[in-house]
């Protein structure tokens, strides 16, 4: 089935499942699948890596569930 450009990128869906919503993750959380490769919320495989100027971790966007999350590179802690 075709789609138009506006249905492959979500926008105009009506009653969409997630809102859009951004996280940030540490070294010693625990989560079921690897967050670089998998969605922690929706559990899609559909997760890109943003190309953001972050020294702190890398930042995440699941084309999915628009959850944009990042991963910071030390523990909570530490960085806290």
């Amino acid at each position: 089935m075709t789609k138009t450009i506006a249905q492959h990128l979500g926008y105009g869906k009506e009653g969409r499942k997630w809102e859009k919503e951004n996280r940030i993750y540490f070294l010693d959380d625990v989560l079921k699948n690897n967050p670089s490769t998998t969605c922690p919320r929706c559990e899609s495989s559909e997760v890109k890596i943003l190309r953001t100027h972050n020294v702190d971790g890398t930042d995440y966007a699941c084309t999915e569930c628009d959850l944009r999350y990042e991963i910071i590179l030390s523990k909570r802690k530490e960085f806290l």
